[in-house]
């Protein structure tokens, strides 16, 4: 009689043991995903924020007057940004990678409705990897000022998106990859 009492106890630590377990295994998953979330998240925004700057600083320490953004000098701000990631990245992956430098001025010498794109081209420069869209949005018109020279001020954005690891939306059936930052400067 005591045996059969003994083994319906082990049976029963064996089957609440498998349910803790299971929610166990989940939040150490969870938890792990969230960590390297955030770990990438925040070299995404100290990145992003340092490259903005530099893109808005480039006028007054070469001394231009030119305030459009060109291909080239896009193409620069996104092989630093890349170089950067590579350095403080171990596993980092240019396919898994989107990049938009994005500059905007406001017409009527910034007191108009209108707002333009200063970068060559499309408007945005959009370099993106194989596996990531990454988008940007135009900033409320109220952002863009009159400076005290009488002309528009320039908005800088610089988007920055980056297709992290899922393990736990792998285990729920939905996709929490892409993680995406956005920093902005305001130019003179």
């Amino acid at each position: 009689m005591k045996n059969s009492h003994c083994s319906r106890r082990k049976g029963n630590f064996t089957v609440e043991f498998a349910i803790v377990g299971v929610f166990f295994s989940l939040l150490l998953v969870f938890s792990g995903d969230i960590i390297i979330k955030l770990s990438i998240k925040g070299k995404l925004e100290r990145l992003s924020y340092s490259i903005v700057n530099i893109v808005k600083e480039r006028t007054q320490l070469f001394g231009e007057d030119e305030y459009s953004v060109d291909d080239t000098e896009a193409e620069n701000a996104y092989t630093i940004t890349v170089a950067s990631l590579k350095r403080t990245m171990s596993s980092f992956d240019e396919s898994k990678f989107g990049f938009v430098l994005d500059a905007y001025t406001r017409s009527d010498y910034g007191t108009g409705d209108k707002i333009d794109s200063i970068v060559s081209g499309s408007g945005s420069w959009v370099h993106e990897g194989s596996n990531i869209s990454c988008q940007s949005t135009k900033p409320d018109k109220d952002l863009i000022f009159q400076t005290s020279w009488g002309r528009s001020a320039t908005f800088y954005q610089v988007t920055l998106c980056y297709a992290s690891p899922n393990w736990f939306g792998s285990i729920i059936g939905g996709d929490y990859s892409k993680i995406s930052v956005r920093s902005a400067a305001v130019g003179r």
